[in-house]
């Protein structure tokens, strides 16, 4: 992406007392294996009362915790997400009201992995512990400044690049860069897994770490333009 900061339509002339610029917004990415899994597991369960339903969840959900704990994952690194508790209504056929059939409580856990050949093991535990749902593996990198510096060097090179191509197809000559902005990089896309099972193969893949570059050119005509 190019912007023409003060350079009309005929010669090269400074607009406002500023010297004509052009301003480019270079993107690179890099590469890196994930070192940190984040499963997300589910616990529902439905009773006519809502004290049992409530019963029903908080017990498997303590028996996922102590399941894994025994299994030598640190307590730190398990943290209950959501708690709910809801009524559930269901039609009449006969008169078509509505009337109240029961309640159903809901939390979720998530569990935080740094050994990434464990994540399989894990669910089937936490599955034969009463999980009845994973919602989503996330797959993260703790450390990604290495990542972060190359994708960077390699937004300025396309920047440096975008630049060069359009000062020839312009006509005009780079001068000295007048200003470099570093966008600020969201960290790398996670990779989600949905819809895991008991026994399913659940594979890392790598991550992308993006990172832009604004970088502002002087130009001018070049001698005997």
């Amino acid at each position: 992406m190019a912007t023409f900061m003060g350079y009309p339509a005929g010669p090269v002339v400074a607009a406002a007392g500023e010297p004509p610029a052009l301003q480019v917004t270079g993107v690179g990415e890099a590469e890196v294996a994930p070192d940190t899994a984040r499963i997300t597991l589910g616990f529902t369960a439905r009773a006519p009362q809502a004290a049992a339903a409530y019963e029903q969840t908080a017990a498997a959900l303590n028996r996922v915790v102590q399941a894994l704990v025994q299994a030598g994952l640190p307590a730190t690194d398990l943290q209950t997400q959501t708690i709910g508790l809801n009524p559930v209504h269901e039609r009449v056929p006969e008169t078509g009201e509505s009337r109240l059939a029961g309640y159903e409580a809901t939390a979720t856990l998530a569990v935080t992995l740094r050994d990434l050949a464990r994540v399989g093991a894990a669910i089937d535990l936490a599955v034969a512990a009463g999980a009845n749902r994973v919602d989503g593996i996330q797959f993260t990198v703790r450390e990604r400044e290495r990542a972060e510096a190359a994708a960077l060097v390699q937004a300025v090179q396309d920047a440096q690049r975008q630049a060069a191509v359009l000062a020839q197809s312009l006509g005009v000559a780079l001068g000295p860069v007048r200003q470099v902005t570093a966008e600020a990089a969201p960290g790398p896309a996670p990779f989600l897994a949905r819809g895991a099972a008991e026994g399913l193969p659940v594979l890392p893949g790598r991550l992308t770490v993006p990172r832009s570059a604004r970088v502002s050119y002087q130009i001018y005509h070049p001698a005997g333009a």
